[in-house]
């Protein structure tokens, strides 16, 4: 078995688990962490969890991306350290009340690997459907 055929069965269990494979994408000038998940997907809508905090749908109700401004505030590390994540995992939950999701990153800061949490929320008034999905990097 090859490793491109390790990686496709890798990334079929991801899927049939409900995970997602992401890329991160810093601008220092902005101050904006954008993550998007790999696969293709049609965009459906944007839900703001916080100011600043976005959270990307597609139109199968799957979540695949995640926009934060003033990501090294809100993160409290120095904007240098989002330029390559170490790792990156999040979980979305959706029930019939609020969409929750809780991020954690895994950041070099001073060569040395932080790891650093992000936890928000919000009511579900657009309606998402009850599930739990995780983004992940590889």
């Amino acid at each position: 078995m090859t490793e491109e055929d390790e990686k496709e069965i890798w990334r079929d269990n991801m899927i049939q688990n409900n995970s997602y494979e992401v890329e991160c994408m810093y601008d220092k000038t902005a101050d904006i962490l954008g993550i998007k998940v790999t696969r293709d997907f049609i965009y459906h809508e944007t839900i703001e969890l916080d100011e600043g905090l976005l959270l990307d749908f597609d139109e199968n109700n799957i979540p695949t991306a995640l926009e934060i401004h003033d990501a090294s505030k809100r993160l409290s590390v120095p904007k240098d350290s989002l330029n390559e994540l170490k790792f990156f995992h999040m979980k979305v939950i959706v029930d019939s009340k609020s969409i929750n999701i809780n991020a954690v990153f895994g950041i070099l800061v001073h060569e040395k690997e932080n790891q650093q949490e992000l936890e928000s929320f919000t009511s579900n008034t657009y309606n998402i459907p009850n599930m739990e999905t995780n983004l992940v990097t590889v």
